[in-house]
């Protein structure tokens, strides 16, 4: 018997990509600079989740999504709700993917 498990929101964005065609055209190998919005931050497991506008670099479309950040980014001062400015480069690895190298905090 398989349990049925939903999909998380990474899974679903990268399914989405991945159906769009657009996984396969981002720019690998650079990095993309954005805007967003904290939606959580999980310092212990270095995660941040991230309402982000479109990012025509990697040619992704407006949405929310869960990043993995690098260790030597500062997440002391961010909460949800803050606006920030972020980059993310892709992740070594089969795996694929972005992690988050830089969140600056707007305003």
């Amino acid at each position: 018997m398989t349990t049925r498990r939903p999909l998380t929101m990474a899974a679903a964005a990268a399914a989405l990509l991945t159906l769009t065609g657009a996984a396969g055209h981002a720019q690998q190998g650079s990095a993309a600079i954005a805007t967003g919005t904290v939606q959580k931050v999980d310092a212990a497991g270095r995660m941040l989740s991230l309402a982000h506008g479109p990012i025509p670099a990697i040619r992704w479309p407006a949405m929310t999504m869960d990043f993995p950040v690098t260790p030597g980014v500062d997440l002391s001062a961010l909460t949800p709700g803050r606006q920030v400015e972020f980059t993310l480069a892709p992740r070594p690895g089969a795996g694929g993917g972005y992690v988050v190298t830089r969140v600056v905090p707007k305003g």
